[in-house]
């Protein structure tokens, strides 16, 4: 997607890249939340409450890319919560019953966090390694072009 966005006439700034990156993120969890049915359906506080920032140099270079929402939308992706620690979430309810472990729910991982959040930030890397080898081209050209003019 960003890759289709740049062409030789409008090239996106690395901070472009960055929101564009960090917009499609949001969009992919927020798919992946809807899918697993995670949050509360009613309200869909987890679902609204993504933002994101990038922070920049003055000079325009990304230094940062930070996301925040609903904190217990980490607790969904580890399988916590509601007195289920992590460690706990394999534990038959009949374990847990004969442990003494009579709070809490079973409460099962949804992973819509960390592996949609891993497999953008490859992505990111592969765009960024793309556009800074591109860059080295240009770069290497321009000197031996100015070095054959003198």
């Amino acid at each position: 997607f960003l890759c289709s966005m740049q062409n030789s006439q409008t090239k996106l700034s690395e901070r472009e890249v960055a929101r564009a990156w960090a917009q499609i993120t949001i969009k992919r969890w927020r798919r992946k939340i809807d899918r697993m049915k995670i949050g509360h359906q009613s309200s869909g506080e987890l679902f609204r409450s993504f933002q994101y920032s990038v922070l920049a140099s003055s000079g325009g270079d990304v230094q940062k890319i930070e996301f925040a929402f609903r904190f217990y939308g980490k607790f969904v992706d580890m399988g916590v919560g509601r007195g289920t620690k992590l460690g706990d979430q394999p534990m038959s309810m009949g374990m847990r019953k004969l442990s003494g472990k009579f709070l809490g729910m079973k409460r099962v991982p949804k992973k819509w966090y960390s592996k949609t959040f891993y497999s953008e930030t490859q992505r990111l890397v592969e765009i960024l390694q793309e556009e800074y080898g591109h860059r080295g081209q240009i770069i290497i050209s321009e000197n031996i072009n100015d070095n054959a003019i003198h």
